[in-house]
């Protein structure tokens, strides 16, 4: 999937060249270059950010990363709890030290087990290279210029396919993170839907919501939606984890308390 990204990335340039579009080249260089500078400042950028976690600050989870870092071979990464209004972490950054932002608001919402499966899934996307394309095709959450706003969209039409396989590789990692598919299930589901709303949710509805997806209209409808978004829904992205990891035990398909 990435290599027909770059084809297609090849060709695009091939037709500029070709048709001599001198300023579509400049900017697009221009823009590599900021993405560049950003990526290799992103440590300083999120030290005057934000609070880095260090064995005095915030122990826990400095002793849950470098215990995953040591399992995954991770290289040297520095993390950082910043307020934001997201529930995903974020992992970036081109050369060591990598980075991982935890916006407060996931902290707020799940607890050190969870936390294992969410730095997994980062400490993932660092191992497997996934920061390091960012700066080539860009991310799920990458913003192009406002003048280049309007071909944002066919961007993220190509590279959609990657970054869903990207995010899925990243929950295998944090199903080994946290070495349960059960407990993985339970923070994404926390992290997807809500803390306080867990108590509440089944399995049984969850399975019978994913072949509902599978009759009628929706037949059709879902997997247009899913072609064109470059973050996998939360029913296919369950669905994999199980694909992958097989089903948790009886115990745990009551409920997610």
């Amino acid at each position: 999937m990435l290599a027909l990204a770059l084809i297609a990335i090849a060709l695009l340039v091939a037709l500029a060249v070709r048709f001599r579009e001198k300023d579509i080249l400049i900017a697009g260089g221009a823009i590599y270059l900021s993405m560049l500078i950003s990526s290799l400042q992103s440590v300083t950028y999120n030290r005057l950010e934000g609070a880095e976690v260090t064995p005095t600050q915030f122990p826990a989870i400095y002793r849950i990363l470098e215990e995953l870092r040591q399992r995954f071979h991770a290289p040297p990464t520095c993390v950082f709890v910043l307020r934001k209004l997201s529930f995903k972490a974020e992992a970036m950054g081109l050369i060591p030290p990598y980075v991982i932002v935890l916006p407060s608001i996931l902290l707020d919402a799940i607890d050190l087990e969870d936390l294992r499966y969410v730095l997994g899934q980062a400490l993932g996307h660092i191992c497997f290279g996934h920061t390091r394309t960012t700066l080539l095709v860009g991310g799920e959450q990458s913003e192009l210029p406002v003048f280049l706003s309007s071909v944002a969209w066919l961007r993220d039409l190509v590279f959609a396919g990657y970054w869903r396989a990207g995010i899925m590789t990243g929950d295998r990692a944090g199903i080994v993170a946290c070495g349960s598919v059960a407990k993985a299930i339970r923070a994404q589901v926390k992290i997807s839907v809500g803390t306080k709303q867990l108590p509440e949710l089944r399995a049984e509805d969850l399975i019978e919501q994913a072949f509902r997806l599978n009759r009628g209209l929706s037949r059709i409808q879902a997997p247009l939606i899913r072609w064109r978004s470059p973050i996998p829904p939360l029913i296919p992205r369950l669905e994999a984890m199980v694909a992958w990891a097989g089903l948790p035990l009886k115990s745990n398909e009551d409920d997610f308390r």
